[in-house]
């Protein structure tokens, strides 16, 4: 019998989850049967999300860079649920400029959310996991993490070290059962930046790089948050438990490489 996509059960924590994609990962965890945890730094809008979801989620204020505020999440996580079954490190910034004008504090601003947060947060979640009978850990990358682009040196030099956290995380965390796994979402839907795209002109980017060479119904398809929470979701499931130390772009293809109009037979 193939193992389920239920959740049924399974303790979960989302950082960065009170709007956007956390909020709907959040969703989708109590829609298969699971608990979660918003945490998050906005404290009203987390206050409002759990409202909306209802009984299966509780909110709690998390720094992701601070240790203290890790710490403490975990043991009243650990008071209020008995543990956790997941982790999913959502919460990110992004600055955007050129290389030689980046601001050293911004700089380290990104670091400690991006990739020092997703750092802090598996090692305090991580005793609680291996109480549980092992879990599994989803860390939200980008297609920013596999490849490059200009204005955006710092993000992207997190999103590829949270690939490599998520590795040496897999191999150390698996001898206890947990397994540790990277989605990088791609662009191409208003959601999918929200919240910290305001003044990125996300139209006339995908205009001037064209490059999604799947098609539906005739028309590219772009990704959505929807299409990054099944992957998530699935990852935190039992039918991902052959899935450890890898990566998953949810990208339409972005990433696949470039299709050449032209070309003899196309």
């Amino acid at each position: 019998m193939n193992p389920s996509t239920s959740l049924e059960g399974r303790r979960v924590l989302v950082t960065g989850a009170a709007q956007g994609l956390g909020r709907t990962i959040a969703e989708r965890i109590v829609d298969l049967g699971g608990t979660v945890v918003i945490a998050d730094v906005q404290d009203d809008q987390g206050a409002h999300t759990v409202a909306a979801i209802g009984a299966a989620a509780t909110y709690e204020h998390l720094d992701v860079s601070s240790e203290h505020d890790w710490a403490e999440v975990c043991d009243r996580v650990t008071d209020s649920l008995g543990g956790l079954d997941g982790l999913v490190n959502n919460a990110a910034l992004l600055d955007m400029g050129p290389l030689e004008r980046i601001d050293p504090d911004r700089a380290r601003w990104l670091l400690d959310v991006n990739l020092l947060g997703p750092l802090l947060g598996i090692r305090a979640v991580a005793p609680l996991l291996r109480a549980s009978g092992g879990g599994s850990v989803v860390n939200v990358s980008s297609i920013g993490g596999l490849e490059g682009m200009n204005s955006t040196a710092t993000y992207n030099a997190t999103k590829w070290g949270l690939r490599g956290l998520s590795r040496a995380a897999a191999l150390e965390l698996g001898l206890d059962g947990t397994r540790v796994n990277t989605v990088c979402p791609g662009m191409g839907n208003p959601d999918m930046p929200t919240p910290f795209l305001g003044r990125f002109d996300l139209d006339r980017y995908l205009t001037t790089a064209p490059r999604l060479p799947f098609h539906q119904d005739g028309q590219p398809r772009n990704v959505d948050v929807h299409d990054v929470a099944e992957m998530v979701v699935w990852l935190l499931s039992d039918a991902a438990r052959g899935c450890t130390g890898a990566d998953f772009a949810v990208d339409a293809g972005w990433t696949a490489g470039t299709y050449a109009e032209g070309l003899p037979g196309f």
